[in-house]
């Protein structure tokens, strides 16, 4: 049994360092089998937070290595069920990194998603993560508008959650814009 658990554990360290590689040579700092989108230091959140096409090859790199599907910049050249699926998971990193920008802001409540390591988010999306891919924290009670929040019905929460991302994003990735 503990032969099937080191074999486990290997492919997992596996799985990191080919998902990794490519961060540890964009961002310069060492990434292991356990990071979350929670212990992302603040310079990889402003790059990934941004949803542009900088922050979109990176959650390519990282999916397609841990998915065994090749290097990010070959995600044109993949096959159409495996570019939805490597889509899928960027979108939902996206939002988590996102979420995780509000959190850090005090803006939201925690969200369980934030401290499950990246590389389980990815390799179980379709399996323990897909159903809650639409889903959303809680705003927090300090937040200026709180009270709007509060009285919207709880379907429209999400919505009115994700309405306050670019304003969030900006704030954080350009904290001098907001200086005097």
């Amino acid at each position: 049994m503990g032969r099937v658990f080191y074999i486990a554990e290997c492919k997992r360290r596996l799985a990191a360092k080919k998902g990794f590689a490519p961060w540890w040579r964009r961002f310069g700092i060492l990434f292991d089998e356990n990071t979350t989108v929670r212990s992302l230091d603040t310079p990889v959140l402003r790059c990934l937070a941004r949803g542009n096409e900088e922050s979109s090859a990176a959650f390519y790199e990282l999916i397609m290595g841990v998915k065994g599907l090749g290097n990010g910049a070959r995600f044109d050249f993949l096959e159409p069920r495996f570019k939805m699926c490597v889509t899928d998971i960027t979108i939902f990193l996206l939002d988590l990194v996102r979420f995780e920008v509000m959190f850090r802001l005090d803006w939201l409540e925690d969200y369980r998603f934030l401290n499950i390591a990246l590389l389980d988010l990815v390799e179980d999306f379709h399996d323990k993560f897909v159903a809650s891919r639409h889903s959303s924290p809680v705003l927090s009670s300090r937040h200026p508008r709180y009270r709007e929040y509060a009285a919207q019905f709880e379907f429209d929460r999400q919505s009115f959650i994700r309405r306050l991302i670019p304003e969030a994003v900006k704030l954080f990735c350009d904290p001098e814009d907001d200086i005097g």
